[in-house]
C-alpha cells in the first residue's frame, strides 16, 4: 500500500539526520519526566524518535488511503449551509474521523491533556505529508495548533476545559481577519468587555474570511 511518508525521502532525511534533533527531544521530553508515568511516553533518544517515526507513518497511510484518495470527491461536493452551520463535504468528515480513530489529534499537546507530546518539528513534517493529500484538508486538520496559544497563555482551568476537547478531534479556528482591518493585529476593531454578573466575556465586532470558521473552537 502507498504511504506518504514512506514515499516521501527528504521528510525521512530531515528527521533523522538533522544534528538538532536530540536537544530537540531533550527540550521536550523535559529529560524523559514522563517515562514513568505513561506507556507511550519514550525512555530515551531512540525510543522518541522510532516513536515519532511510528506516528509519521500513520499520518502517512491515513493521507496516502484515505485522504487522498477523498480528494476530488470533496471538490466535488464541497461545504455547504445547514440549518445554521456550514458543514464539510461529507469525505471530510471521513478524513476527520481516521485521523481521530488514529489519535493523530492534539499533537504537540502534553500527555497529561491526552496529547501526543510531539515536537512542533514532527508535527510540521505531519503537515506536509496530508498537504500532499489535500492541502484544504491540512488546513482544516492542521489548524489544531491554535490550542498552542491557549496553552502557553491561558490559566490552568482554561487548559483543562479546551485541551481534552482539542486532543479528542475536535476542529479549531484563529479568528483574526477583520473587515476594515485585514489581518493587520494593531488594525482589528473588536473588543471585550467582561460581564460580571455571569462571568463571562462578551464580544462586540465582526470577524470575516475566517479560515476553518465554523470550526468547534474559536481562538479570537
Amino acid at each position: 500500500m502507498a504511504n506518504y511518508y514512506n514515499d516521501i525521502k527528504e521528510i525521512q532525511f530531515e528527521l533523522n539526520n538533522s544534528d538538532l534533533m536530540s536537544r530537540i527531544v531533550e527540550l521536550k521530553e523535559r529529560q524523559f519526566e514522563d517515562k514513568d508515568k505513561y506507556d507511550e511516553a519514550p525512555q530515551d533518544f531512540a525510543d522518541a524518535m522510532d516513536t515519532y517515526g511510528k506516528v509519521l507513518d500513520i499520518v502517512g497511510d491515513i493521507t496516502a488511503n484515505v485522504i487522498a484518495p477523498n480528494a476530488e470527491a470533496v471538490d466535488a461536493e464541497g461545504p455547504h449551509h445547514e440549518n445554521g452551520r456550514v458543514r464539510y463535504a461529507s469525505k471530510t468528515y471521513e478524513n476527520l474521523e481516521a485521523m481521530i480513530q488514529a489519535g493523530m489529534n492534539g499533537m504537540t499537546m502534553p500527555r497529561r491533556y491526552g496529547g501526543l507530546n510531539l515536537p512542533v518539528t514532527v508535527y510540521t513534517a505531519a503537515n506536509e505529508i496530508v498537504s500532499t493529500g489535500d492541502a484544504g484538508f491540512e488546513n482544516i486538520w492542521s489548524l489544531q495548533d491554535c490550542i498552542e496559544t491557549l496553552y502557553c497563555f491561558g490559566n490552568e482551568e482554561q487548559r483543562q476545559k479546551y485541551i481534552p476537547r482539542v486532543c479528542k478531534g475536535e476542529t479549531m479556528s484563529m479568528d483574526l481577519t477583520e473587515p476594515d482591518a485585514g489581518s493587520d493585529l494593531q488594525s482589528v476593531m473588536l473588543k471585550a468587555t467582561f460581564d460580571e454578573e455571569n462571568n463571562c466575556w462578551r464580544l462586540n465586532g465582526a470577524k470575516r474570511f475566517i479560515t476553518n470558521g465554523d470550526s468547534d473552537i474559536h481562538l479570537v
